[in-house]
């Protein structure tokens, strides 16, 4: 395991002078490592990363005693915030909560040139799309209240605002809670100074009231 003891992303300073021990894990599937580390998803999308990001918590906790496992959030963008609902809905015994934003929620509505490198053609490869489909998984995420916080822009062109929706649609079907904060005017990126600020000053708050 190699370990960067650095900090280069102002939320994560903030975090970490707040108290927060703040871990970041590149696991399988991350990119610039070769071809043979990223190949580890090929068809197993959203199946090894959280096993990763478990084991490292795991083992710095051992190690360093610095973690408490039982206050554990895992928040993404995009396609971290689909491995944020991941981690919550398969592995809620480790994570306490989770923030998603801008979350895929189906890969067969997603952008074909990504998912088709991974996942190949739905036809031929359905029990992979089936194992990656979060809409699956709804009845999996906790029935606690404040455990699951989606974070979406209404105008994202890249991870559309109906991944999100069809989640919401298929959690209220199974009574399970969540949190829904919508950005109207923000793309795939949150782009605008005061929302950035908003987020930012969300996510501070979420941890500070529910973790």
């Amino acid at each position: 395991m190699y370990i960067l003891n650095t900090f280069f992303n102002i939320r994560w300073q903030l975090l970490a002078k707040l108290g927060y021990a703040v871990l970041i894990v590149d696991g399988r599937g991350s990119i610039r490592r070769g071809t043979a580390f990223e190949n580890h998803i090929k068809g197993r999308v959203g199946q090894v990363e959280i096993d990763d990001q478990v084991e490292a918590l795991e083992y710095f906790s051992a190690t360093f005693g610095c973690i408490d496992m039982s206050r554990i959030a895992i928040h993404g963008w995009s396609y971290g915030g689909y491995l944020a609902l991941m981690g919550l809905a398969t592995r809620p015994d480790i994570f306490k909560l989770a923030i998603s934003g801008a979350p895929v929620t189906d890969w067969e509505f997603y952008d074909s040139a990504f998912t088709e490198r991974y996942l190949g053609l739905p036809e031929d490869n359905p029990q992979a799309y089936e194992a990656a489909n979060l809409l699956l998984r709804a009845h999996d995420f906790p029935d606690e209240e404040d455990r699951l916080f989606l974070m979406h822009g209404l105008e994202d062109d890249n991870v559309h605002f109906g991944h999100t929706s069809a989640l919401v649609e298929t959690l209220v079907k199974h009574y399970k809670p969540y949190n829904l904060k919508i950005y109207p005017s923000e793309r795939h990126g949150i782009e605008s100074q005061k929302a950035l600020e908003y987020y930012e000053a969300q996510t501070i708050q979420i941890l500070g009231s529910h973790l």
